[in-house]
């Protein structure tokens, strides 16, 4: 079928049964409207001639320097293609996928805009319920995130205080053993002074044997000394041990919790970004015109 046998009356009247269209003067008045773009907007016909564009528009659109170049663009031939919010007859914002193309007369001249456009109103909604949604889901895990990061914090915050007290520990033990060293040498030099003051005795007779019974109670006072120095030095032996082990476990622990912890804190930055994507989203139909 060639162009020229087209009826364009026919392919008008297609298109005016099924789209929602409307026509505007050069300065924004309605011209005519379709029983489709009426039952959109939620006037009858009658009521949306004579009216101008502005009132079907949101006050914060209309009372910005954007439409003062949106319909200086139109009146300058340069057609508009976007998705609008509008305000039906009850108040209730609408969103509609709109074509605004210019009408030239036989001089070139724009004469008239006719305005085509398709109701997304449900989708906008329910991308933007979605989008609210996903980004509470997101805000949701970000804050349970925060609190695992603050636990790993916390316990880093604690393993530090914990390794400190073991090496207060250790340096408390070396001053044990320091001690307990000294007492052993005392104990070791108190036997040999009880021996040397037994052998005194013996050559004494019978008038060094009360200093003997001294003596021996030195070397026994020295021996229990010595004795109970050891198992000190035995029990300090088995508590350095213990703090080592404690002490490497601690350094252990605390590698992979700030392993995790710089791990918990690029996911929380993941959230944080996706969260940031996700409101930009949810806040979409607020920058449509």
């Amino acid at each position: 079928m060639s162009t020229n046998s087209i009826n364009t009356d026919r392919l008008f009247l297609a298109l005016e049964r099924s789209l929602a269209m409307i026509v505007f003067d050069v300065d924004g008045r309605i011209l005519w409207a379709n029983q489709p773009f009426a039952n959109t907007i939620g006037y009858g016909i009658e009521e949306l001639q004579g009216m101008h564009h502005r009132q079907l528009c949101l006050s914060e659109f209309t009372n910005s320097p954007d439409y003062e170049g949106f319909w200086r663009n139109l009146r300058q031939n340069k057609a508009y293609h976007d998705k609008v919010k509008r305000v039906y007859k009850t108040g209730n914002v609408i969103f509609l996928d709109a074509i605004y193309t210019p009408v030239l007369n036989e001089n070139g001249k724009v004469e008239r805009v006719i305005k085509i456009a398709i109701d997304i109103t449900d989708r906008e909604m329910m991308l933007k319920n979605s989008a609210d949604e996903f980004m509470d889901l997101v805000n949701e895990m970000t804050t349970y995130t925060d609190k695992v990061h603050r636990a790993f914090q916390q316990v880093i915050t604690e393993m530090t205080q914990l390794k400190e007290e073991a090496e207060t520990i250790e340096h408390s033990l070396k001053q044990i053993e320091t001690i307990s060293t000294s007492v052993k040498d005392v104990a070791t030099r108190s036997n040999i002074l009880g021996l040397n003051a037994n052998i005194e005795a013996a050559r004494a007779g019978d008038a060094g044997k009360g200093f003997a019974v001294v003596a021996n109670e030195i070397r026994n006072m020295a021996n229990e000394s010595r004795d109970s120095a050891e198992h000190i030095s035995e029990q300090l032996n088995q508590i350095k041990t213990y703090v080592t082990s404690m002490s490497e476990m601690v350094d252990f622990v605390a590698d992979n919790v700030h392993g995790n912890s710089d791990a918990i804190r690029e996911l929380r930055n993941a959230y944080q970004q996706v969260s940031a994507t996700a409101e930009k989203l949810s806040s979409v139909g607020d920058q449509i015109h």
